[in-house]
């Protein structure tokens, strides 16, 4: 099971207005008709995270994002080798255990576990705590700057990226989040991007995986 964390860490906004304002006196008179002055934009500040902050929202935001997809996702890769790759989930209601396909432009599908969605690995691989323990997870670690995966938060652009070496493979992911829940995530050595969109799938996606096990177990 994905563990519940503390709250999510608060945005700071400071908003910078300036205001100005005329004293008149003497004789009264009609006042000219002034050209009308812009607002001034509002100054957003996002405060920088220590190494354990930004661990620890990372694990909020990544266990709330695979928590979601449990009511269906579709993970579409929009640049990249492969856009327009899709990967489907859909509700247990909907399709019971076999609910999650990979699906390719070129028309091939193949069977997905749900370790393999970007709104879950994350989760799957800090559980494991980097170890092939199976789907029997041992608690999930604290912060360390030794771990197997390195989590960093960036104010300027409000990202995370994780960064693991496994199996002496190097791989780098920047997450965009949105509404609490990674909504964009970018495959740095690949050099793709995938946008993570939560609820039941539409029709289209849902028949891909409905006639993917249609053709391995028969229509029901």
């Amino acid at each position: 099971m994905i563990s519940s964390k503390a709250s999510l860490f608060g945005l700071a906004a400071v908003l910078s207005i300036a205001l100005t304002g005329c004293a008149g006196g003497g004789t009264p008179q009609v006042t000219p008709t002034q050209t009308p002055t812009q607002t001034p934009t509002p100054t957003v500040t996002v405060p920088a995270l220590t190494p354990e902050e930004a661990w620890d929202s990372f694990n909020q935001i990544s266990d709330a994002s695979c928590q979601a997809s449990y009511g269906g996702l579709v993970e579409e890769e929009i640049s990249g080798p492969n856009v327009g790759k899709l990967k489907i989930r859909l509700t247990f209601e909907q399709a019971g255990e076999n609910s999650l396909v990979s699906a390719l432009p070129n028309g091939e599908v193949s069977e997905l576990d749900w370790s393999q969605l970007l709104a879950c690995e994350s989760a799957v691989f800090i559980e494991n705590n980097g170890t092939d323990v199976g789907y029997y997870f041992d608690g999930e670690p604290g912060y360390s700057a030794e771990g197997p995966i390195q989590i960093t938060f960036d104010p300027q652009t409000s990202k995370f990226t994780t960064s693991r070496n496994g199996e002496g493979e190097q791989r780098t992911l920047v997450f965009e989040v949105l509404d609490g829940k990674f909504s964009i995530v970018e495959e740095v050595e690949i050099g793709s991007k995938t946008k993570l969109i939560y609820g039941l799938p539409g029709p289209a996606e849902t028949q891909i995986v409905n006639d993917y096990f249609d053709s391995l177990y028969g229509a029901n």
